[in-house]
């Protein structure tokens, strides 16, 4: 059954497959006899064998959604979001029983049709197919996209965006891809990430001002990504890792062209560092290698896209924290932080630096 989309958060993998069954691995909890759906979202036990307190870790894949196929997931600092066939939006607890799956919750107020799903570490966004962008969460730095006290808020559609075909996200800052091509920015900007040219918050979505149209976007914990129409990178934001692609600055307040060896084909970014597809098929990644995630055994940063070495037709890229997960479509492969087991080995192993292959049921 071939894999459809894969997810990184900051503990956890998911991984969806065409059948709409999700797979979990990380931080989730496993749960016997089942739980009750009201329980709080982490769990803590007095275990001595538990990983840390609120913290688990599971290297082996477990359905989440038994009979509830989804069509999009998003793993997130608390939840894993998913959107149903059926048109219903879930907030998936981790804490998984053998028998029903994941613990859950709908979320009400958002509309059917989703196409996108995307979650930071207090606000999640959904897109729809009309092109609209809908946000809910804990409004602390602008992230929710509207003008709202701090707080948690209900979903609300964004205003003053023009059809988004996609969205990105870091930390506390989102991207937005328009159809003409146009690239739009809200949120957190303590290190240019909005690419404004200063390091203002923005509680509304601003346009970043491009030299030609764009493509593709990613964003990191606080750097952001594109490609345009030509195939070029730009980045912007936090440097200090070279989580940009370049050497002469810690950070950039707006977009700069970066300079390739190879085509990159798809992006995205995780806490300072950067992963890259080539149109080959292969994975680069640059930046902080403090967890391995960059694939060298050493633990210095680097600016310069190394090659990750075992890795051939890799269709799916996605970045997490700290850890990387790849897929060719029927197998998902993962490296970097495994402090949570989120690579598919036992939390012993602290990092993974060279991809494991993990095979779903």
């Amino acid at each position: 059954m071939p894999i459809t989309q894969i997810s990184a958060g900051p503990q956890r993998s998911v991984a969806l497959k065409s059948n709409g069954m999700a797979w979990g691995w990380g931080a989730f909890k496993t749960a016997y006899p089942p739980v009750p759906d009201d329980l709080p979202a982490e769990l803590c036990a007095p275990d001595k064998a538990e990983v840390g307190h609120h913290r688990y870790a599971q290297p082996y894949p477990q359905m989440i959604n038994p009979g509830t196929p989804f069509q999009y997931v998003a793993d997130g600092a608390v939840h894993v979001l998913g959107a149903c066939a059926s048109g219903a939006l879930l907030a998936c607890r981790p804490v998984i029983a053998p028998d029903h799956g994941a613990a859950h919750r709908p979320v009400p107020s958002v509309p059917a049709q989703i196409q996108q799903l995307l979650s930071m570490q207090t606000v999640s966004l959904a897109l729809l197919a009309d092109g609209a962008v809908w946000s809910w969460g804990f409004q602390q730095q602008g992230q929710l996209g509207r003008p709202a006290q701090p707080g948690q808020h209900s979903p609300a559609v964004l205003d003053g965006l023009p059809p988004v075909q996609q969205l990105a996200c870091g930390t506390a800052h989102a991207l937005a891809l328009d159809h003409a091509g146009g690239l739009w920015a809200w949120g957190a900007n303590q290190a240019g990430q909005l690419g404004q040219g200063n390091l203002q918050v923005s509680m509304r979505p601003v346009q970043i001002d491009m030299p030609v149209a764009i493509s593709q976007i990613a964003a990191g914990d606080t750097h952001s990504l594109a490609l345009d129409v030509a195939g070029r990178l730009w980045a912007w934001g936090a440097n200090n890792h070279g989580q940009a692609g370049r050497a002469d600055a810690a950070y950039f307040t707006r977009p700069v062209q970066v300079d390739t060896a190879f085509v990159p084909q798809r992006l995205d970014a995780g806490m300072f560092y950067t992963v890259a597809l080539s149109d080959q098929g292969e994975v680069f990644a640059w930046g902080w290698n403090g967890l391995g995630q960059i694939g060298q055994a050493q633990a210095h940063s680097s600016p310069q896209a190394v090659q990750i070495q075992g890795l051939a037709h890799i269709t799916q890229i996605a970045a997490g924290a700290g850890h990387v997960l790849a897929s060719d479509d029927q197998t998902v492969y993962a490296w970097g932080d495994n402090r949570s087991a989120a690579c598919g080995r036992s939390a012993d192993q602290t990092i993974v630096l060279r991809p494991n292959s993990i095979y779903l049921a």
